[in-house]
This record gives structure tokens, C-alpha cells and sequence, in this order.
């Protein structure tokens, strides 16, 4: 059996491979657009030693960094991910290292799954109690609370231009559903961690 120190050391290794593999999906998938690091840094507004050291492996990005990077280089943040998990067979299973950092209220977050042709499925545990800024995904996404409670903010059309705020208050075994597109965001309520399922459907991003 292997000790503590061991399996914590092997624990680190795991997380320095998928920041790598990551670091290399992203460069791929830059360099298949033709694009620079200083333009992908100006469309994202992250800097451009930081997007560097991404790249390299050297420092892993947020839930936030890997969204702005994904719409910059016209993909998702889950096709980027798969991208960088290393190829398996049929069967195997999910490391808990293969996540980025935490941000948005976002303790951790990780890929379950991702299928092309399909869904993508992310679980992710959620820590803050306070709304941050709104994500939109071009694809349907289903949240599905596995245990805690979370509150969602949905941004719907109003009378003109002007948006509407929806809340909605989400226990254990309780889901809510809605269509690309849509400005939404999350947050803690009650005690505890809320461990959440997204599964993202509908075709990959594309621009208009």
C-alpha cells in the first residue's frame, strides 16, 4: 500500500500532467486558427506571460480564465478539456485531478464526459454564497444538484431590450434546464458544499 506521502506526491504529478495536456490543447488548438498569443491575450484580457505559462503547463487556468480562452479561440471550455485528457480505452475512468482552478463561486470543477457527437458533462462543487459574473454557452445546459442547494440567476428578455432576472432555488435531486444563449450564474444557499452536474447538449460553438 502505498503511503501518504507517496500518494499525495503521486496526486501532484497527476495535476502537472493535466496542466499540461491542457497547456497543449489550448496552443493546438491557437495555432489551428492562426492566431498569436498577444491576440488571443487583447480578445480575452488575460495577460500574455500568463497565457504563456498556460500553455507551458506552469500555472493552470480558472473556470473564468478557461471561458474568456475557449470563446477567443471559438470552442468550449469542455471540448478543450477533453481535448487535453490524455486517450483511454472505452471504460476507464475520470481522474479527480483533471480540473481547472476554482473561480465563480467554483470550488472545484471537472470533465465526467464529453462526446462530440453528444454532451458534455461537468460536475462541479460550489462554494460561495455570492452571485459573480453571468456565463453563456451557445449550447442547452441542464444543471442538476447532486446534494446541497444553489440558487440560479437566469437573464430572460424583458419588455425591449431591457433583461429580466429569474431566481431559482435548487435542492438535492432538483434540476432546471435552459437554452444556449442564456446569461446565467449561481450560487450557494443553506450549509454546506453544493456538489452540481452541468450537461451541456446541442452542437459545439460556432461563430455567428
Amino acid at each position: 500500500m502505498a503511503s501518504p506521502g507517496k500518494a499525495g506526491v503521486t496526486a501532484e504529478r497527476g495535476v502537472a500532467r493535466s496542466d499540461a495536456h491542457l497547456g497543449a490543447a489550448i496552443r493546438a488548438r491557437r495555432r489551428e486558427l492562426g492566431r498569436t498569443l498577444v491576440q488571443v491575450a487583447l480578445a480575452t484580457g488575460l495577460s500574455h506571460p500568463f497565457l504563456s505559462q498556460i500553455e507551458r503547463g506552469l500555472a493552470r487556468p480558472s473556470m473564468r480564465s478557461l471561458y474568456l480562452i475557449a470563446d477567443a479561440l471559438e470552442t468550449t471550455q469542455q471540448s478543450l478539456l477533453a481535448r487535453g485528457a490524455p486517450s483511454e480505452l472505452t471504460g476507464s475512468t475520470v481522474a479527480a485531478t483533471a480540473r481547472p482552478d476554482a473561480d465563480q463561486g467554483v470550488h472545484e470543477a471537472r470533465l465526467v464526459d464529453h462526446d462530440p457527437a453528444g454532451a458534455d458533462v461537468t460536475e462541479i462543487i460550489v462554494e460561495s454564497r455570492e452571485f459573480e459574473a453571468f456565463f453563456v454557452h451557445d449550447r442547452r445546459e441542464l444543471v442538476y444538484v447532486v446534494s446541497g442547494a444553489i440558487e440560479v440567476e437566469l437573464l430572460a428578455p424583458g419588455v425591449g431590450a431591457t433583461p429580466v432576472s429569474e431566481f431559482h432555488t435548487l435542492s438535492a435531486r432538483e434540476s432546471i434546464a435552459y437554452p444556449g444563449g442564456t446569461q446565467h450564474r449561481h450560487r450557494r444557499v443553506g450549509d454546506g458544499l453544493a456538489i452540481v452536474v452541468l450537461v451541456h447538449s446541442g452542437t459545439e460553438f460556432t461563430t455567428p
